[in-house]
Formats: structure tokens, C-alpha cells, sequence
């Protein structure tokens, strides 16, 4: 009897853990399908009222890993799969190619997705997709740009400025024609993007004079061809609008989620002060890589706001877009020009202020944000009494360790006098933490070299005479000078004065 009660007894444990490992695995098994039915449903990019553009690089990096274990990805997955290969990411260099073979897989019933709308216009203006013509894919792109969302703006101009990198480009040495019959010609100037070649014929992408995007044809025997990633080539597009009167309000300032090919690196200079009533102050500054270890950036970062000069801490941010590398670095030496004072300021006296209003920084080791660019120096260049220029730079009214670009008129505003540098005035809208950032211009003698640094953007004046950014100009003695400092022949630097910077703040009393 007892055995009997003990054999039931032990049956049925057996079968009620049998179902409890049956139940465990069903769970299991629905628990991991809706794991990967998450994975279809849900994008690793942004949205598109997000001001994040790029994945994360650890989702990316999930994201290839799944692409690499799934012969057919699921639609979702493949819409990912063609952003990352478009705009790059986890150590992933970008492809056109690959980004359309996953954008293919990713249209259900024949229709693409929303969230792929600018890669479809980049698709058609490459030819890859011929849906409708590239002038409707060149004007969806314009419908963005002054849509009056100024994110719908700029991650418009994103996708155009990172199509610029990746395609071949001419030098434009013959004139280019706004439509295919080549009958209504546009200036030759700069170099334009290659987007396809139909028999001879060249699709080209170029930057209108305000720096707006503007598609081209010409014949592809008249212009030599540049690679996709030479250095200098590609045009950087803008949203500007023409204003003939402006007065430096005018907010057109675009944000970048990477630096530009075409132009210096560019990071975030932190100087730490004890003010004269022995407050702490800290202020936030742009610099700019002359090389691994010397930057470019303004007198006036060396100053606390009561005008003194305690400098506790002096260091740099070379990489500010990406969380994981915002190390700073600190200056281990600094000169300004010997003529700068804050007082200036306080007194009326701009052409004496932003006139000597530029500083030279070295970096106690060497940082190297990548492929730094061969940084040339030069003085500004005046068509009809004036110029364009451009800045990259991280302002403090906007999300903190952001990059932002500006595309400017500026025009001559004071000569400067002995030693102080040309004073130019801006058109366009500048605030704290854009500083010291480099005023660039085309270099019109080389077609393919780099944008050339012209000029240190100061402050905004606002005075009876001006109310506007103003920059000081690089000129000739200038120049030599940084050239000693960089050579280490500091004893025979003319025009700047070492600075004494103290204690790290960690250490100071």
C-alpha cells in the first residue's frame, strides 16, 4: 500500500515539474519572439522631431550584430540597417550602395517609409531611384530648409552636407549649366558634388553664392575630378537667406551632429578664474586645432567677468560631440596679444578690444581628433568690399555641447592701427560660447584645399556706432608670430605676451 501511495506520489511530482518546464519554455519561447518582434517595431534612430539625428553607438553596434545573423532582416531592421550605412556609425565606415540595398528591403508593399524620406531624395538625386526627377527631390530638400522648423532644417542640410562627403567631386574650371540642355549657365566657382554621369553628361550638386544647395549639368570632359575624400573638395551647404541691411540678428545659425571635412578642428576651451571678491567664475569658450597640440582661440577667454586674470584652470574638450571622449586636456601654456585689455571694452574703445583680441594655447600632451587638416592662416579677401565666411562653434544658448554652424557677410568695419588687427563686422547672430571660434574662408588660389583661418570672432558690440559680431583678421605679422610659437622660438614672437595660469582648481585653496 505504501509503495503504491509513494509510486503515485512520485507519477505526479513528475509530471507537474514536466509541466512546469513545458510552461517555463513556452514562456521563454514568447518572452524572446517578443523580444524580437520589439527589435521590427521599434527604430534605434531618432524621430524626426528629436534633436538627436544618430543612433547611439552601443544600439548600432547591436544593430550590426543582428544584421550579421539575419539573412532577411525585417523592415524595421533594414530601415536602420540603411540609415547606418548612410550616415556611419560603431566604426562603420558609410555606403551608399549598401544604405539603398537595405532601403529596397525595407518598403512594405511597394512604399517607402516615412522615416526614409531623405535618403529616397538622395536616392533620386543619385540616380539609384528614378520615382521622379531630381529636381523634385532637390525641392523637397528646399521645402525643409525653409520650412521655418529650424530642425527640419538643418537635418535636411545634414543629409546633403553628408552625401557632399561621400560622393566624387570636380573642380570647376569651366562653366556649369543650370539645366540639361546646357543653355542657362551658372558661375564656376569652388567644387561641386557628382551625383551622376549619363553619357557624358554630369548631375552635379553645387553651392549657390549664398551657400544654398543647387543642382548643375556640364560635360564631364571639361572639369577634372576629384576623389570623395580629398581633403578641401566638398562644398558645405547653408540655409541663408539674402539680407542686405542686417544688423547681426539674424539667427541663422544651422546645427552639425559631426565637424566638417573642410575645416579645422574645433573643441571647447574651459578656463576656471577667483575673481577679485573671490567668487569662482568659469567660462566657456571655442578653440580651434592648429595642430595636435596648439590651439586658436581669443584673448578675452583668459579674463574672468570682473576683468581679472587669476586663471585657476585652463583645459580643452577635443571632442565634445562624443560623450565617451570628453576628456579635457589641460593648457600647459598660453600667449595673447600683448595690446589686449578688458577695460577696452568697458570704455568704448572696439578697434582697441577686438583689434587685439586673439590668444595662442598649447595643450600639455598632443590630441588628435582624427585627420587634422592642414590649417592654413591668412588674411581676409574682399570682393567689392566684402566677404563670406564661415564658423563652427558651441554656443551656450543651445544644448550643451552642441556644434553649430554660421555662414556670414562680413564687411570691413575699422582698419587697425600699429599692431591691432583689421576689425570686421557680421551680419548674422552670435552668443557666449561661440568666441574664439575661427572665422574661415574659401581658399580662391587652390581649389581643393581646406578652408583658411581669417579671423578670431570676438564679441557682439553694442554701442552709438555698432551692435553687431565683430572678428579680429589674421594678418601677415600676426601669422609669423603663431608660426614661432608653434616652432618653439617664443623669445622672438613680436605681438603676444605669455600667460601666468595658476593652480588646477582641484589644488587651489
Amino acid at each position: 500500500m505504501h509503495n503504491d501511495q509513494l509510486k503515485s506520489l512520485l507519477n505526479s511530482s513528475g509530471l507537474r515539474v514536466l509541466l512546469i518546464a513545458r510552461w517555463g519554455f513556452i514562456c521563454a519561447f514568447l518572452l524572446l519572439s517578443a523580444l524580437v518582434q520589439a527589435d521590427c517595431e521599434n527604430s534605434i534612430y531618432p524621430n524626426n522631431a528629436e534633436q538627436d539625428l544618430l543612433a547611439q553607438p552601443a544600439a548600432a553596434k547591436e544593430l550590426l550584430r543582428i544584421a550579421k545573423t539575419e539573412e532577411a532582416p525585417c523592415a524595421m531592421v533594414a530601415q536602420d540597417l540603411a540609415q547606418l550605412y548612410f550616415w556611419g556609425g560603431a566604426e562603420l565606415n558609410p555606403n551608399i550602395n549598401t544604405a539603398y540595398r537595405f532601403a529596397e528591403l525595407s518598403r512594405a508593399d511597394g512604399h517607402w517609409p516615412y522615416t526614409l524620406r531623405f535618403l529616397r531624395s538622395v536616392f533620386v538625386l543619385l540616380a539609384l531611384d528614378n520615382s521622379y526627377s531630381p529636381n523634385e527631390a532637390l525641392r523637397q530638400f528646399q521645402r525643409e530648409i525653409h520650412s521655418g522648423d529650424a530642425l527640419r532644417r538643418d537635418k535636411a542640410l545634414a543629409a546633403l552636407n553628408q552625401l557632399a562627403d561621400l560622393q566624387p567631386r570636380l573642380r570647376l574650371t569651366n562653366p556649369v549649366f543650370s539645366n540639361k540642355e546646357l543653355s542657362d549657365p551658372l558661375p564656376a566657382t569652388g567644387a561641386a558634388v557628382v551625383l551622376a554621369n549619363h553619357q557624358g553628361l554630369l548631375r552635379l550638386l553645387i553651392a549657390d553664392t549664398m551657400g544654398a544647395p543647387q543642382l548643375a549639368w556640364t560635360k564631364a570632359s571639361t572639369h577634372s575630378e576629384l576623389s570623395a575624400g580629398e581633403v578641401g573638395a566638398a562644398p558645405l551647404f547653408f540655409q541663408r537667406s539674402p539680407s542686405l541691411h542686417a544688423t547681426g540678428a539674424e539667427d541663422s545659425r544651422q546645427q552639425l551632429w559631426w565637424p566638417p571635412q573642410t575645416s579645422p578642428q574645433t573643441g571647447i576651451l574651459i578656463s576656471r578664474f577667483r575673481q577679485r571678491d573671490g567668487s569662482l567664475y568659469e567660462s566657456r569658450c571655442t578653440a580651434s586645432q592648429l595642430s595636435a597640440a596648439w590651439l586658436l582661440s581669443a584673448a578675452h577667454c583668459l579674463y574672468a567677468a570682473d576683468g581679472s586674470q587669476l586663471l585657476l584652470s585652463l583645459n580643452y574638450i577635443a571632442r565634445p560631440l562624443l560623450a565617451s571622449a570628453q576628456t579635457a586636456v589641460p593648457i600647459s601654456a598660453a600667449w595673447q596679444h600683448k595690446t589686449h585689455r578688458m577695460e577696452d571694452l568697458q570704455l568704448g574703445n572696439v578697434g582697441r578690444y577686438s583689434g587685439s583680441d586673439i590668444a595662442v594655447y598649447k595643450l600639455q600632451r598632443p590630441v588628435s581628433s582624427g585627420n587634422i587638416p592642414n590649417v592654413i592662416l591668412a588674411a581676409p579677401s574682399l570682393r567689392q568690399g566684402e566677404t563670406w565666411v564661415a564658423s563652427f562653434a558651441y554656443p551656450s544658448d543651445k544644448v550643451r555641447n552642441s556644434l553649430w554652424a554660421s555662414r556670414c557677410r562680413a564687411m570691413l568695419w575699422q582698419r587697425g592701427e600699429l599692431n591691432l588687427s583689421d576689425v570686421y563686422a557680421l551680419d548674422c547672430f552670435s552668443y557666449a560660447g561661440q568666441s574664439g571660434a575661427a572665422l574661415l574662408q574659401e581658399n580662391t588660389e587652390k581649389l581643393n584645399a581646406p578652408l583658411q583661418i581669417v579671423g578670431i570672432l570676438s564679441s557682439r558690440i553694442s554701442n552709438d556706432e555698432i551692435n553687431q559680431p565683430v572678428f579680429a583678421a589674421l594678418n601677415s605679422r600676426l601669422i609669423a608670430d603663431i608660426h614661432r610659437l608653434i616652432a618653439a622660438q617664443s623669445s622672438e614672437v613680436k605681438d603676444f605676451k605669455e600667460v601666468a595660469i595658476g593652480l588646477s582648481l582641484a589644488e587651489s585653496p
